[in-house]
């Protein structure tokens, strides 16, 4: 197949979404697909405000891109990543052009907004000053257009979770055989070490990866730690974010919590791959993810995971046997299942074996041969 790829990120492999778009195309490549790629730097973006760039400059720059290649060579296949490819996918159907039109997310942002606007009201959170709010909303109702618009032209969608097949089903209104739920994988650089004896002293050595933002509970995980170094410590705590935010989630923690806290920015997986090793347990709960591909590499690296019923971890975590799962905003039900790993030294050895051999399944050629066979499904509904 000649296939062609867009998304409008940096081709970082230490990038998250882009992580997840380059071991793709790898895995397609390796298949023998042809794939030609699309970044972010190849679509001249001038708008600095996040939103106001999807609005009003993405959607005009992934058609006029796409046009281009599409000129220069017959595409199989265009797979865009996220909705503000609509105009893209609406030229490609009103064109004729040969191939399907694939529309890629990594978490529906309707589907997300819809989730935690209620847990802002919970929370007391207010996402935007008052200022902001009245053309922030405007903007924000524009932007949902786009996931619809998307639905109506393209050939079909990719997602890396069932809620988020189910929410675009259920709320959308697309059909079964147009959506994929196509789960992610760990990057390949997490597989080609043997993963290391698991022992019960990791188990004391807690990690946190995730940006500092409230969607992703910082508070809740703050809490959990600040308990346990309440009932008299023993523990380590790593918490990965961004560095500019350190300083505030650093006030979060209690004295003695603190005390014992690494803090790392973003990094290399290299490097990740390493504080995966020296810890025991990820602190993963989100109140909403797309997927959450962290839980799976660290599942990777024999880490005993407790995380919340959201994203991928909600399809991929069997509770009490590879990992744990969690209610929402719950700090006690997470330092409930640390102490019980904590019990005795089989409870964490057994867990830690499962979430290894779990992740053994999940390779980026499967996600891509799940790919292709998505591909070829839309091409025989098309014709």
């Amino acid at each position: 197949m000649k296939i062609l790829f867009a998304a409008d990120v940096p081709p970082d492999p230490d990038s998250g979404a882009a992580g997840t778009e380059l071991q793709t195309i790898a895995g397609l490549r390796r298949l023998g697909h042809e794939v030609d790629e699309i970044w972010a730097p190849d679509l001249g973006r001038r708008i600095k405000h996040g939103n106001l760039h999807y609005l009003l400059e993405l959607p005009f720059a992934y058609k006029k891109v796409i046009r281009q290649k599409c000129l220069e060579k017959a595409y199989d296949v265009v797979h865009v990543n996220q909705g503000h490819c609509y105009l893209a996918a609406k030229e490609h159907k009103a064109t004729k052009r040969p191939g399907v039109f694939v529309c890629r997310s990594h978490g529906l942002d309707d589907h997300m907004e819809k989730v935690l606007k209620v847990w802002r009201k919970r929370l007391g959170i207010s996402n935007r000053n008052l200022i902001k709010t009245l053309p922030g909303r405007i903007i924000d109702r524009f932007l949902d257009r786009h996931i619809k618009l998307a639905i109506l032209f393209a050939d079909g969608f990719i997602v890396s979770s069932s809620s988020d097949k189910k929410f675009l089903i259920d709320f959308h209104g697309l059909s079964d055989e147009r959506v994929a739920c196509i789960h992610q994988a760990p990057a390949e650089i997490f597989k080609r070490t043997q993963t290391g004896t698991f022992t019960h002293e990791r188990l004391k050595n807690l990690l946190y990866i995730a940006s500092f933002h409230y969607a992703k509970s910082p508070h809740t995980v703050a809490a959990v730690v600040n308990r346990l170094f309440e009932r008299g410590g023993g523990f380590n705590f790593t918490w990965v974010c961004q560095k500019e935010d350190h300083e505030q989630a650093a006030r979060m923690l209690s004295a003695d919590a603190l005390n014992a806290t690494r803090f790392v920015g973003w990094t290399t997986q290299e490097e990740l791959m390493e504080i995966y090793n020296n810890n025991g347990v990820l602190l993963y709960p989100p109140l909403f993810d797309g997927f959450g591909k962290v839980f799976l590499e660290a599942m990777d690296r024999g880490l005993c995971v407790i995380a919340t019923k959201t994203g991928g971890m909600r399809d991929i975590i069997d509770d009490g046997r590879n990992g744990f799962l969690v209610e929402f905003d719950n700090p006690g039900q997470i330092v409930d299942r640390i102490l019980y790993l904590l019990e005795n030294s089989t409870n964490g050895r057994d867990i830690s074996q499962a979430a290894v051999e779990t992740a053994a399944r999940y390779s980026w050629d499967r996600v891509a041969e799940e790919t292709v066979s998505f591909y070829e499904k839309l091409h025989k509904i098309k014709m």
